[in-house]
């Protein structure tokens, strides 16, 4: 089966999105679902991260659904700046 998908700069109204990425086989090798407070502290980060990296909505083409995020981020490590990537794709 062949997807078409389109990546889109993340927005506020991804709230929703990042709530239906929570789910326990989504987070089981992240720690667990994040509880709400949490949510909204990562929406928050996603929305602020400037120029250390940048978050991105994935969308299912034709049907415009959101199916996951794709983003990179700049952090450190062995005291070197980097920029590590993450994805969260709904089954």
């Amino acid at each position: 089966m062949e997807y078409i998908i389109q990546i889109k700069h993340w927005e506020d109204n991804d709230l929703d999105l990042l709530f239906r990425i929570n789910a326990p086989g989504i987070m089981q090798h992240l720690g667990g679902p994040e509880s709400k407070e949490q949510i909204f502290k990562r929406q928050k980060r996603f929305l602020e991260l400037g120029n250390r990296g940048r978050m991105f909505s994935i969308i299912l083409l034709p049907e415009l659904e959101s199916v996951g995020s794709v983003g990179y981020w700049q952090t450190t490590w062995n005291n070197e700046s980097v920029y590590e990537t993450g994805r969260s794709i709904l089954p």
